[in-house]
């Protein structure tokens, strides 16, 4: 009798815990349905009409101050908050002197506790060479499942699924605690005015018990992605002058070609052989990344390979793992752009009299970006090759971060969520790049859970031709972000 009874309670348990499972993912398909709906009918028509704003940041644009695109593309998403009715919701354009305006949104709550920092931005990146026929950098354009135009996924994106996500607990009676979401319009220059609004709004931020930010990445659409780590970023520009005026190259031999010096400079910061940097800007890498990168490596093999490599270039290291701790834990050098070399089209015989060169160095997670700035600057100034004139001009030094301990309780919520939407688990993951406030904010909120996820995925492009948002994922990782919050809140 004692046996029957066991196996009654085994069987019916099991009823109950698949009806159960069937049930949440029943709840999260209807939640989905619902996104789904509204991001293509009230979402995409704004998101394009912003896409056509060349809004770029501040560090592109010469005349931000003065030419008004940074507030009409923020005045653009403000108005289509303002039409949500999101009870509890007041939206706003900020914009103090000489800083770029930022997006200002606080739903009050609704009967739940807690209090949620939302995060994005709303400036843009310039606008690139190579864009597919019938697309553009302001030309968006529908093709599949992918929006193309400059920043509909970086970060366009990320004001209407952080409102849309609040709009879906209220649909669904699901209460929630305070929410302030701020939207900034700087980032791209390396946010250096996004504090200022921290601190301005720091009485109605409060202390959050979480900040999601939406401006990350995902290694494939397949599931959850969640960002465990930034690099920093220094971003330099080097003048090497080495005559008073150009002069004809039949005078080589013996003054110094400016860019012979660039490379004599290049090559104290980085092995041309090897692509590695030097150890100054090297950290330990904890044990646990180790470990990632097999775990990420062995889901996504060869897929983490930048697929534009023409073929038959070979990689910097024939070891997967060693590649992604290379864009992920590892400093690296990328030369952005130059000034004083002429098109070779056009290019006569001089030896020219200066070359300027704008470089990247991505920097790992963990090290002090002041600190590394500083190294940089005496790498390159001491002892100048023929004794050239160098000079350095720098953008403000971006901090890389390293999230702490996830909470359970919201890693629970997603893992459900990538099951249920993908029909695959989580996964977390370094990103490569930076999102510069994110140490700064760490810092200030100890106690506070670090949400950082995005669809800047394969073949999203960011930066470059042919930015795509990937709408399918897009639309299931707001779905996630809906129920993560009604689980962080009740």
């Amino acid at each position: 009798m004692f046996i029957h009874f066991i196996i009654y309670e085994i069987i019916y348990h099991d009823l109950y815990l698949n009806y159960f499972i069937f049930y949440l993912m029943m709840k999260r398909e209807e939640t989905l349905a619902y996104i789904d709906k509204e991001f293509d009918t009230n979402v995409i028509p704004t998101l394009m009409e912003y896409i056509k704003i060349d809004n770029l940041s501040p560090f592109f644009d010469p005349q931000w101050e003065t030419n008004g695109k940074l507030e009409k593309a923020a005045q653009l998403i403000v108005d289509w908050v303002n039409k949500q009715n999101v009870k509890g919701l007041k939206a706003s354009v900020i914009k103090d002197d000489k800083l770029s305006p930022v997006i200002w949104i606080n739903i009050d709550s609704n009967g739940g506790n807690g209090n949620v920092l939302m995060y994005g931005h709303f400036d843009k990146q310039p606008h690139f060479d190579g864009w597919i026929e019938g697309t553009g950098p302001t030309t968006p354009k529908i093709i599949g499942d992918l929006l193309y135009g400059r920043g509909g996924a970086d970060d366009g994106y990320a004001t209407f699924a952080s409102v849309l996500s609040i709009k879906a607990l209220q649909q669904f009676d699901v209460k929630h605690g305070t929410i302030n979401i701020l939207i900034e319009g700087s980032e791209e220059s390396g946010s250096p005015h996004l504090m200022h609004y921290v601190e301005k709004f720091a009485d109605k931020i409060g202390t959050p018990d979480l900040l999601v930010c939406l401006d990350s990445g995902c290694k494939d659409y397949e599931r959850i992605w969640i960002t465990s780590s930034l690099r920093g970023n220094l971003v330099k520009n080097i003048k090497v002058e080495c005559l008073k005026e150009s002069l004809h190259s039949g005078g080589t031999g013996h003054a110094p070609d400016s860019f012979t010096v660039i490379r004599q400079l290049l090559d104290r910061l980085e092995d041309s052989k090897t692509s590695e940097v030097v150890k100054d800007f090297h950290v330990e890498i904890p044990d646990a990344k180790y470990k990632e990168a097999k775990n990420v490596t062995s889901i996504l093999g060869e897929e983490i390979i930048l697929p534009k490599r023409l073929e038959g270039v070979k990689l910097i290291h024939n070891d997967l793992s060693e590649l992604y701790l290379n864009g992920t834990w590892r400093p690296t050098l990328c030369i952005l752009g130059q000034t004083g070399l002429p098109s070779h089209l056009f290019a006569g015989n001089v030896l020219r009299e200066s070359t300027t060169i704008r470089l990247s160095m991505r920097i790992p997670p963990t090290l002090n970006a002041d600190k590394a700035s500083e190294i940089f600057d005496q790498i390159i100034l001491s002892n100048p090759p023929y004794n050239a004139k160098i000079s350095i001009e720098s953008r403000k030094p971006s901090f890389g971060w390293a999230a702490k301990e996830f909470s359970q309780k919201l890693y629970k919520s997603l893992s459900e969520s990538s099951l249920s939407l993908w029909g695959e688990d989580c996964q977390t993951n370094g990103e490569g790049g930076t999102i510069p406030f994110i140490n700064s904010l760490s810092q200030k909120f100890e106690n506070c859970d670090f949400l950082v996820i995005g669809v800047l995925g394969p073949g999203s492009n960011a930066h470059a031709a042919n930015e795509t948002l990937n709408i399918p994922y897009c639309k299931k990782l707001i779905t996630a972000l809906v129920h993560a919050l009604s689980d962080k809140f009740n």
